[in-house]
C-alpha cells in the first residue's frame, strides 16, 4: 500500500473494488444478453483506482481484465464460455486480494495466484483461437499530468456526459462532496491549523476528486484537480508557504470545478462561454506558482448556437440520491429481520385463532343438534299425546329383563331431560375452556402486535435517518455564496451545529429559501466598512447561522449584526406599490410592519440587480416554508440587526400528529409544535405554565366553529412568534397517530392556518392545524389575496413506461402542450407517485417490470381515492384481446406506439 493511502480513502478504494467483485460476478448474464460494457467499465475503473492507491498487482489485473472483456463482441459463444471461466478466476483472486489489504494493508501474490487457478493457460487459448480479438482498434492514452489545454474542454466536457451516464451518476456527487470538503477545509485554514488537520483534510479532498476523474476517464477535471493537488504538495513539503494568495488559488479552482459538472450538464450555457478563459488564467497562475511552462493558450471555440430542437442525445437528470453508511444499512437490514420474524409468529397465531374457530363451531353444532333432537322428542304434540295414552294403561312386567327391572327401580331420574341437562353443562364447560384459551391467545395477539409496532416504529426510525446528512455541507455552499456576492463589504460566516442532520429531501426544498435570506443578509442588513466604521461597529461584519433540534423539529437561524430593516421604509413601498393604503400601514404595530416584507412585489433595495431590488424573494421564501409545514418569524433592531428564524420538521412523510375535537370537527397538530399538554376550567383566561401566565385562545373561535359548552377545555401549549406560549383550548384529546400528512391543493394550500391533511383509520379527512398561522388569524392583519395563478394551475399529467426513449419523447410530446408531466419507471412506482399527489391522468405501458400496466389498472380502480382518475393504455400491442382487457379493467383510452400527439391531445382535451 502506498504511504499516501490513509485510512479513510483505503476504505474508500475497497468500497469501489467490491463493487467490481459484484459486476464480475455476473459477467455470464451480461456476456449472455451482448452487455459486455458494464465489465469493461468496472476493470478500467479497478486498473486506474488500484494504480492511484498503490496497488500494482490489482491495477495489472484490471488492465488485464478490461483487454479481455473488450474484445467480447468477437469472442465466439465457445470462447465466451472461456471468457466467464477466466473471469470468475479472477474474481477469486481479487477477493482473496482484497480481504487481504483489509486485513494487513497488503494485496499480496495476485499474479501466482492467478496463474495456479490456469488463467495463464485461458489466455493463451483464447488469443490462439481468435488473435484478431486481441488486436488493440487504437492505443489507448494514460492519464496526463500536464495542464489540461483550454481549448474545446466545454465539448469534451459535455462529450464526456453524455456517453457516460453510469460513471456520471456516482461521479457528479462525490466530486461535489468533496468540493465540499475543500471549501470547509479553507475555512478552518483561516481560523489557524496548528496540527495541520486541515491542510491535510483539503489535500485528501483534492486527491480524491484527481484519482476519481482519472478513474472515469474524465481528464479535464482529473488534470485541474491534478494541478492543484502539486501546489498542495508543494505547501506540504514546505516548498511553497501557506498564503492567502494559495488559498485564493485553491478557492477559485474549486470553484472552476463546480463550474465544470455544472457545464457538462449543460445546464448554464452562460458559464460554458466564459469557462475557457477561467481555465487558462487559472492554468497560468498555477504554473506560475509551480515553477512551470504555462500551457500553450489554444484559440477559444466558438460560441455554440443554440440548438432549434432538444438534442436527443441529452439523458434526463439523475434521480436523487444519498449515501448510507454501513452501519445504519445494518441496523436496517435487522430490523427488516425481527419485522418478518414477527409478521411469522403473527401468522402463527392468526392460524390458532382459526383452529379455536373451527373448536367453536363444533361446539355450536353439537349444541344446535341436542337442542334439536329435545324438541323432537318433548315438544312435538303427537309424540306427547301418545306419551300420555300409553302412560294410562296399566304397566306389566312380563316379558321385561331383569336389567330392564332394575334400571326403571335404580335410574329412573336419568331421563332424557337429565341426559339434556348434563350434555348442555358439558358443552358449557367447553366453550368456557375454549374461551378461556381465546383470551389467553388474544393476550398474546396483542402483546405480539405491540411489538410489532414498536419494531415499525425502529424500523421507520432507521429508515428515515438513512436520509439524513450533516447540513454543514450545505454551509459551504453558503461560504461561496457570500464571498461572490459580498463584493466590497467585509463579511465573517460563523456556522453553528454543523453536525446537525436534516433529510435530504427537505434540505432540496429549504436550499433555495435559505440561499436568498443569506443574499437578503448580506445585500440589505450588513453595511459597508464606511458604515460601519461610523456606526461604531467593527468593519467586518458577521453573518450567523445555526441549526438546532428542537422537539422534533429543526429550527434554523440567520441573524447578521447589520442595521436592521427599517420599518417606515417598508410601508412606504408598500403604499407606493398599492399593496396597502396610508391608512392601514399608520395603524400597524411593529410585528405586523415586518409581515409586509413577504407581500409579492415589495423590495426597499434602492438599486436593481441581479440578486436584489426586484421585489421577488421573501414571499417564495414563505410559500416555501409554508409547503415545508414549517413557521417562518422575524426579529429585526434597528442598528444591531435582523434574525430570520425557520422551524422545519424533521421529517415529510410520517409525522405525529395530536387528534383533538373541537366545535364538533376532528382537527389535528403537529406533534413538533406541541410544548406540553394542559387542562383547564372553561372560566379561565389564562394558565399557568413554568412559572408564567399563558394566554388561552379557543381553537373554535379562531376558525368560526360553532361554540361547544364545557366545564373544562383540554389546552395544547404551542409556541407563537416571538416565542411567546399560547395555549390552544379544545373540548378533547382523542390522542397521539402517526399519520401521512399530504399537502393540500390549491387554494387550500395558500391559507396559512393549514398545513395539509391525512386520513383516520375510518376513513375520515382530517386537517391539520399550523399553530403560527391559527394565531395570525387572530390579528388585524388583513388577509392576504392569493395569487391568481395558483387558481388556474393543472395538475400534472402521470406518464409510466419502462422506456427511458418513449419516456423522454412523450414527456416532451405533452409538455409542448402545455402539461406539467412527473415520470415513473413500472406500475409500483407510479402507484407510490399517484398516493403521493394529486394528478389529471395517467398514460401507462402494459409491459413493466414490478407491475404491469394491466395491474396498475385493476389496482387504481380497486381504490376509492384513484377510481375516478382517467387512464390511457399506450403500448405496442395492438391485438383485441389486450385491448379488450385494457377496456375491462378500466381504460379509457388505448393507445399504440408510436405515440400519435393527435390522439394523446384528443384524449387528455376529453377529460
Amino acid at each position: 500500500m502506498s504511504a499516501a493511502t490513509v485510512p479513510d480513502l483505503l476504505q474508500s478504494f475497497l468500497e469501489e473494488a467490491w463493487e467490481t467483485v459484484a459486476v464480475f460476478e455476473q459477467a455470464a448474464e451480461f456476456l449472455a444478453i451482448k452487455r459486455h460494457e458494464p465489465l469493461v467499465v468496472m476493470a478500467h475503473r479497478l486498473k486506474g483506482s488500484a494504480g492511484l492507491y498503490g496497488f500494482p498487482q490489482i491495477a495489472n489485473l484490471g488492465a488485464l481484465a478490461e483487454r479481455i472483456l473488450e474484445a467480447a463482441p468477437r469472442y465466439t459463444e465457445q470462447q465466451q464460455a472461456k471468457v466467464v471461466e477466466f473471469v470468475g478466476q479472477l474474481t477469486a483472486v481479487l477477493t482473496t486480494a482484497l480481504e487481504n489489504i483489509a486485513i494487513h494493508g497488503q494485496e499480496g501474490r495476485v499474479g501466482l495466484e492467478l496463474g495456479r487457478l490456469g488463467a495463464a493457460a485461458l489466455i493463451q487459448e483464447l488469443a490462439a483461437l481468435n488473435p484478431e480479438a486481441f488486436v488493440s482498434d487504437e492505443p489507448e492514452e494514460a492519464p496526463q499530468a500536464s495542464p489540461q489545454t483550454p481549448g474545446g474542454v466545454v465539448e469534451e466536457l459535455q462529450a464526456f456526459y453524455r456517453q457516460n451516464a453510469e460513471f456520471w451518476e456516482f461521479f457528479a456527487p462525490e466530486t461535489l462532496e468533496n468540493l465540499d470538503h475543500v471549501t470547509h477545509a479553507l475555512t478552518g485554514l483561516q481560523t489557524g491549523d496548528e496540527n495541520g488537520e486541515h491542510l491535510r483534510a483539503l489535500f485528501r479532498a483534492m486527491h480524491t476528486i484527481k484519482g476519481a476523474a482519472y478513474s472515469v476517464g474524465c481528464k479535464p477535471i482529473g488534470a485541474l484537480a491534478h494541478q492543484l493537488e502539486d501546489l498542495l504538495v508543494a505547501v506540504r513539503e514546505g516548498q511553497t508557504p501557506w498564503s492567502e494568495q494559495i488559498a485564493h488559488l485553491v478557492l477559485e479552482g474549486s470553484q472552476v470545478l463546480s463550474q465544470m459538472l455544472v457545464v457538462a450538464e449543460g445546464k448554464d450555457p452562460q458559464a460554458a462561454l466564459t469557462l475557457h478563459q477561467q481555465l487558462i488564467d487559472l492554468q497560468n497562475r498555477l504554473a506560475l506558482l509551480l515553477n512551470r511552462e504555462p500551457p500553450t493558450p489554444a484559440p477559444a471555440p466558438a460560441a455554440p448556437a443554440p440548438p432549434s430542437t432538444p438534442a436527443p442525445q441529452t439523458r434526463p437528470s439523475s434521480t436523487a440520491s444519498v449515501r448510507v453508511s454501513l452501519e445504519r444499512l445494518d441496523a436496517l437490514l435487522n430490523l427488516a429481520g425481527e419485522t418478518l420474524v414477527a409478521r411469522s409468529r403473527l401468522e402463527l397465531l392468526a392460524q390458532r385463532f382459526e383452529e379455536m374457530d373451527q373448536l367453536l363451531e363444533m361446539a355450536r353444532q353439537r349444541l344446535v343438534r341436542t337442542t334439536a333432537d329435545f324438541e323432537a322428542r318433548y315438544l312435538n304434540p303427537r309424540l306427547s299425546l301418545a306419551q300420555e295414552t300409553q302412560a294410562s294403561q296399566p304397566q306389566s312386567t312380563l316379558g321385561k329383563t331383569v336389567q330392564e327391572l332394575f334400571t326403571e327401580l335404580e335410574f329412573d331420574r336419568y331421563d332424557d331431560l337429565n341426559i339434556l341437562a348434563r350434555s348442555i353443562q358439558e358443552m358449557t364447560s367447553d366453550l368456557a375452556e375454549v374461551r378461556n384459551s381465546l383470551s389467553e391467545q388474544i393476550k398474546a395477539f396483542r402483546q405480539e402486535t405491540e411489538l410489532f409496532g414498536k419494531l415499525s416504529q425502529e424500523l421507520r426510525n432507521e429508515v428515515g435517518r438513512a436520509r439524513l446528512i450533516p447540513i454543514g455541507r450545505f454551509y459551504q455552499r453558503l461560504t461561496r455564496q457570500v464571498q461572490q456576492i459580498a463584493g466590497e463589504k467585509q463579511v465573517q460566516l460563523l456556522f453553528q451545529g454543523e453536525q446537525v442532520e436534516i433529510d435530504s429531501v427537505l434540505l432540496d426544498g429549504l436550499s433555495e429559501a435559505l440561499l436568498h435570506l443569506v443574499n437578503n443578509a448580506v445585500i440589505h442588513g450588513i453595511e459597508s466598512p464606511a458604515e460601519r466604521l461610523a456606526a461604531g461597529k467593527t468593519p467586518k461584519g458577521t453573518l450567523t447561522i445555526r441549526t438546532q433540534p428542537q422537539r422534533g423539529a429543526l429550527v434554523l437561524e440567520i441573524s447578521d449584526d447589520g442595521r436592521g430593516i427599517d420599518l417606515e421604509a417598508v410601508k412606504q413601498k408598500a403604499v407606493e406599490k398599492g399593496l396597502r393604503t396610508q391608512a392601514q400601514v399608520e395603524n400597524m404595530r411593529p410585528e405586523e410592519a415586518l409581515e409586509l416584507i413577504f407581500l409579492p412585489g415589495l423590495s426597499t433595495a434602492p438599486v436593481v440587480s441581479d440578486v436584489a431590488g426586484r421585489g421577488v424573494g421573501m414571499d417564495v421564501v414563505a410559500t416555501t416554508i409554508r409547503r415545508l409545514r414549517g413557521d417562518l418569524t422575524v426579529e429585526t433592531h434597528s442598528g444591531l440587526g435582523t434574525t430570520f428564524r425557520l422551524r422545519v420538521p424533521q421529517s415529510l412523510v410520517v409525522s405525529d400528529i395530536l387528534v383533538l375535537q373541537t366545535g364538533g370537527q376532528t382537527l389535528a397538530l403537529p406533534r413538533e409544535s406541541l410544548v406540553t399538554l394542559l387542562t383547564a376550567p372553561a372560566s379561565q383566561d389564562e394558565v399557568a405554565y413554568e412559572g408564567k401566565a399563558v394566554p388561552i385562545k379557543h381553537l373554535g373561535e379562531l376558525l368560526r366553529l360553532p361554540p361547544a359548552e364545557s366545564e373544562e377545555y383540554a389546552l395544547a401549549v404551542v409556541e407563537g412568534r416571538g416565542g411567546n406560549l399560547v395555549a390552544l383550548a379544545a373540548e378533547r384529546f382523542i390522542g397521539l397517530q402517526q399519520a401521512l400528512v399530504k399537502p393540500l391543493p390549491g387554494p387550500l394550500s395558500e391559507l396559512p392556518h393549514l398545513i395539509g391533511a391525512t386520513v383516520s383509520p375510518t376513513g375520515q379527512v382530517i386537517l391539520v392545524l399550523s399553530p403560527s398561522g391559527l394565531l395570525s388569524l387572530n390579528t388585524t392583519l388583513p388577509t392576504q389575496t392569493p395569487i391568481k395563478a395558483s387558481l388556474n394551475r393543472r395538475l400534472p399529467v402521470l406518464l409510466v413506461d419502462d422506456s427511458l426513449s418513449v419516456r423522454k419523447v412523450v414527456a416532451q410530446m405533452l409538455r409542448k402542450a402545455g402539461h406539467q408531466v412527473v415520470t415513473a419507471a413500472d406500475g409500483q412506482e407510479a402507484l407510490e407517485l399517484l398516493e403521493q399527489q394529486p394528478f389529471q391522468a395517467v398514460v401507462t405501458d402494459l409491459e413493466m417490470p414490478r407491475m404491469s400496466g394491466f395491474e396498475l389498472l385493476e389496482e387504481v380502480r380497486r381504490r376509492p381515492n384513484l377510481a375516478h382518475l382517467p387512464i390511457a393504455v399506450l403500448t405496442t400491442r395492438a391485438s383485441t384481446k389486450h385491448r379488450d382487457l385494457a377496456v375491462e379493467l378500466g381504460a379509457n383510452a388505448y393507445l399504440t406506439k408510436p405515440a400519435d400527439e393527435v390522439e394523446l391531445g384528443r384524449f387528455l382535451q376529453e377529460i
